[in-house]
């Protein structure tokens, strides 16, 4: 009589090879998972950017529009305070220890500038930290006319 029973195939070069796949396999997650320490950290801006030459076109007297023309909107407009304006500037850059702030408050009466308080030092224009734009692209690069001229390129 025939031997009806399934007898177990050899599988130990089988499991070898696996066994080699999968050390394979996971030194290259384990690569994987090194190469993820090394994170890219993003330059912070906030706030309006404030310079010593933004600030030396103020005026005391000038109305509420044109320090706005001056400075741009405040950063900080109190609600109980309407005549007191708040501008602030913070750079902290992404992968270096980078940083810049600036603060100035002007003070208003019937609308009209009467103070300015200089919290902080004030960059001169150049001397202002922004973003890198590597990762934009345009402004190293160059970049289509309409998208330099502030535009969109269709």
């Amino acid at each position: 009589m025939p031997d009806l029973i399934a007898k177990p195939c050899s599988t130990k070069g089988r499991i070898k090879s696996l066994t080699k796949t999968g050390r394979i396999t996971s030194l290259a997650f384990f690569l994987l998972l090194l190469s993820a320490c090394s994170v890219h950290k993003i330059d912070i801006q906030q706030g309006n950017v404030i310079t010593q030459e933004m600030f030396e076109k103020l005026k005391i007297g000038m109305d509420k529009k044109r320090v706005e023309l001056a400075l741009g909107t405040a950063l900080i407009v109190d609600p109980f305070q309407r005549d007191r304006w708040d501008y602030v500037y913070i750079y902290k850059a992404g992968n270096t220890k980078e940083e810049q702030s600036a603060h100035l408050t002007v003070y208003f009466d019937n609308d009209l500038l009467t103070k300015i308080d200089v919290q902080s030092a004030l960059p001169k224009e150049r001397d202002v930290k922004k973003p890198s734009s590597s990762l934009r692209g345009s402004s190293s690069r160059g970049g289509s006319s309409a998208q330099q001229q502030g535009g969109h390129a269709h």
